[in-house]
C-alpha cells in the first residue's frame, strides 16, 4: 500500500530486467476528496506476455483504466475517479525487459 500525495511505483529490479512469473499489486491511495494521475515515465515489457493494469479503485474487480504491454511511447497518464487507485504487474516465464517506472500524484 502506498499513501501520500506523491510517490514512484516501478518494476522489480527496475531499471533492471524484472523477474519471470511476477504478480505485483500496489494499491495507491490519496487523501478523501482527490484523485490520483498515474505518470508512466518508461514503459517497456514483453508485448502480448508481461502487462501492467491499472484500475479505478482499490481492487482488481474495480473498473479498468489501462492494460498495456509491450514498448510504448512516454510519457502518459492514466487518472483516477477518486483518491484509491490500483495498479497490477504480470510476468510470464520467458523475455523480461526494464518495465516500467511511474510517479502518481493528487489531482
Amino acid at each position: 500500500n502506498l499513501v501520500g500525495m506523491i510517490g514512484t511505483i516501478k518494476s522489480p529490479n527496475y531499471p533492471a530486467a524484472y523477474p519471470d512469473s511476477s504478480d505485483f499489486l500496489w494499491k495507491i491511495v490519496t487523501e478523501p476528496g482527490t484523485s490520483i494521475r498515474l505518470l508512466f515515465a518508461l514503459f517497456e515489457t514483453q508485448e502480448k506476455f508481461d502487462y501492467v493494469f491499472v484500475y479505478d479503485g482499490p481492487t482488481v474487480n474495480s473498473p479498468l483504466l489501462l492494460e498495456k504491454s509491450g514498448l510504448s511511447s512516454t510519457p502518459f497518464a492514466v487518472n483516477s475517479s477518486s483518491n484509491e487507485m490500483l495498479a497490477r504487474f504480470t510476468s510470464d516465464e520467458n523475455i523480461t525487459l526494464p518495465g516500467f517506472l511511474a510517479v502518481y500524484s493528487t489531482v
